[in-house]
């Protein structure tokens, strides 16, 4: 997979695992049921902290976020939202791009997917490339959009980047400083 960042595919994307897991005891047992607690105190009494769960996954279609991150293979991306299940007023308000909760995929140019979708900023997922079926690609943003889609799953998930911000600010000054002498 070549420069994914922005562009949908379709993947296996697992649902969040939720309390009481579902834990596999192997093939020839029924699943075993614990709580995020008794999974917690097993571990932290010297059990083995890593348990096979049993999740529920969906094949759907998915905005790939990021390049692909090392060393481990996985991308960032959202779930998308189908038209379908927006009223009429809510389909019009994610066009006009008025709901921060939901980015507008334009059908034009995301016309691959069976019907028109959004981007849920809300609802991230940490991929294994693996998990993605990468034979065709279903639409890509432009780098204007994916820089919008950013800076909404930042505000989303209210993550801190002003320094982040600063820091790549001071170094273009710097640069251009250099650039001046």
């Amino acid at each position: 997979m070549n420069a994914p960042q922005g562009r949908c595919y379709w993947a296996v994307a697992p649902f969040s695992p939720a309390s009481p897991f579902r834990l596999y005891a192997g093939t020839e047992h029924e699943p075993i049921s614990a709580t995020t607690r008794s999974i917690v105190t097993a571990a932290r009494t010297g059990g083995d902290p890593q348990f096979d769960a049993i999740v529920a996954v969906k094949a759907q279609p998915v905005l790939v976020l990021t390049e692909i991150l090392k060393p481990f293979d996985e991308v960032l991306a959202l779930r998308l939202r189908t038209f379908d299940k927006l009223t009429t007023e809510a389909q019009r308000r994610v066009r006009d791009q008025e709901d921060d909760g939901l980015f507008h995929l334009d059908p034009g140019r995301f016309s691959k997917l069976p019907q028109e979708n959004a981007a849920i900023v809300t609802a991230l997922l940490r991929l294994p490339v693996s998990a993605i079926d990468t034979s065709e690609e279903h639409g890509t943003l432009n780098t204007n959009e994916l820089r919008v889609v950013h800076e909404r799953v930042a505000r989303a998930h209210g993550l801190k980047l002003d320094l982040l911000a600063l820091a790549q600010a001071q170094r273009l000054i710097e640069q251009m400083r250099s650039r001046g002498s």
